[in-house]
């Protein structure tokens, strides 16, 4: 019996590949020889969990004089679980051959990629062994030609991502009603890719605030972050665009599953080649 029974849902393990000079390669962790469907020779066991919320580090001010505490904040750690496997032999495959593969895929010394896929689309998280695997044998697995294994793995960013939220926007395009979407459940700081000329004014939350960029030169291209642990804002054409843009940052991030209205996007001495991309990269608690 499969984890996600019915096709309710399915998961699937992706090696690190030619990044790590191995072949790319996936596993389809949902198919299973015994419920009828062609199998890779590693299925997800029942028993999956601590999958659908990541901990947190509570932060407290406290007082000598005081009772309770006051909250600051939570500070989400790094996502751990265990990953249950079956790895058995296939037609034309033995056991050993899979199980090698299999294991070359998962390492502490890099990352793989565990998606999963359901009703609601696609997520993913990446993750790298985190401790020895929990083994139990009965017999020489050469001889069962089947072995059970429970992972322990460690995903350093613990949400599940899911495919880019994305606008476009060329100059002399329309904007009224156009929005950016957020289809997570966290936060999302935008990156902006800009291409000039022009000063741009981009929309920065739900009100009537936009930032200004300097005004950008033909064929000057910029890449504004607002992610507020690495803010960065840089162009092909000039050192410091970060500088250049004075005190005005992006304060706002767009909250989960709301949109940015971008009806308020403007750029001014532009011409045809004025452009905007606008990508959020989706964060959520669970994969679904």
């Amino acid at each position: 019996m499969t984890f996600f029974p019915d096709n309710t849902s399915n998961v699937v393990l992706a090696g690190p590949g030619e990044a790590a000079d191995l072949p790319e390669r996936a596993w389809y962790l949902s198919e299973h020889h015994l419920v009828g469907r062609q199998s890779g020779g590693v299925v997800l066991a029942t028993g999956w969990a601590d999958y659908t919320e990541p901990k947190a580090n509570h932060l407290w001010f406290k007082t000598a004089r005081g009772d309770g505490a006051f909250w600051l904040g939570a500070v989400v750690e790094p996502r751990e679980f265990f990953l249950p496997v079956y790895v058995h032999r296939t037609v034309g495959s033995p056991f050993h051959e899979i199980n090698d593969g299999f294991w070359s895929d998962i390492d502490y010394h890099f990352e793989s990629r565990l998606h999963v896929n359901s009703s609601r689309g696609t997520k993913y998280v990446d993750f790298r062994l985190a401790d020895q695997p929990k083994v139990s044998m009965e017999f020489d697995p050469a001889f069962d030609q089947f072995q059970p294994y429970l992972i322990p793995v460690i995903c350093g960013r613990p949400w599940w991502y899911g495919p880019e939220d994305v606008f476009e926007w060329t100059n002399g395009e329309p904007v009224e009603d156009r929005k950016l979407f957020n289809s997570g459940d966290q936060k999302g700081e935008p990156e902006f890719t800009i291409q000039g000329p022009g000063v741009f004014q981009i929309p920065d939350g739900q009100g009537d605030a936009v930032v200004t960029t300097p005004n950008l030169y033909p064929g000057e291209v910029a890449r504004i972050h607002t992610s507020r642990s690495k803010y960065i804002a840089r162009s092909n054409m000039r050192p410091n665009l970060y500088r250049d843009m004075g005190a005005q940052r992006f304060r706002y991030p767009v909250p989960g599953r709301k949109s940015l209205d971008m009806s308020r996007l403007r750029v001014i001495g532009g011409n045809e080649y004025s452009s905007l991309v606008a990508v959020i990269n989706p964060k959520s608690r669970r994969p679904w």
